[in-house]
């Protein structure tokens, strides 16, 4: 496994300085993501909204709602990294880059980085399913079906936590 050494050294992980302005702007785009999440889990579960935008009937935001969750949680990542002036251009640097300056110094909780991972494989295994899918190496749709209904009602409240967890974070560094 690769280490934030690594990843510095390689240039995904870059201290600067001028990073600091964009935290706002990371927590903005995760709140968005947070909002998407929202309203494609809407769509599953409100019948009258998925008629008046003429949704066919078989059509599944599952995929969809696990991806912004990821990503809502991803970009609340790089506010608390840009907080500190830190910009990332890569997933696991991310996290490690967390792991290093956050949960080491008792500022978050290793349970909140969990989720992220937690929400990053899922997304690689929507993926995979999806490529499977395609590729038809998966003879029943149900399964899978079943799979993806389980992960994206599940991740939702793994998203709010994580970005409100972040958000505490930066408004007490703030403070």
């Amino acid at each position: 496994m690769k280490t934030l050494k690594w990843y510095i050294d390689n240039g995904f992980l870059i201290k600067m300085n001028s990073a600091k302005d964009l935290a706002d702007s990371f927590l903005e785009k995760s709140r968005k993501n947070l909002i998407t999440m929202s309203i494609l889990l809407s769509l599953k579960t409100n019948k009258q909204a998925a008629d008046l935008l003429n949704i066919p009937k078989d059509y599944s935001p599952n995929e969809w709602i696990v991806t912004t969750a990821y990503y809502s949680m991803y970009m609340a990542s790089l506010a608390a990294l840009a907080k500190i002036g830190y910009k990332s251009k890569n997933h696991i640097a991310t996290t490690l880059a967390l792991e290093e300056f956050y949960v080491k110094k008792g500022l978050l909780e290793k349970e909140i980085i969990k989720l992220i991972e937690k929400a990053r494989l899922e997304v690689n295994y929507i993926e995979m399913i999806r490529t499977a899918k395609d590729k038809r190496e998966i003879a029943q749709y149900s399964p899978t079906k079943k799979t993806a209904d389980s992960v994206a009602g599940s991740i939702k409240k793994d998203a709010y936590r994580f970005v409100e967890r972040i958000e505490k974070l930066i408004s007490d560094m703030s403070a």
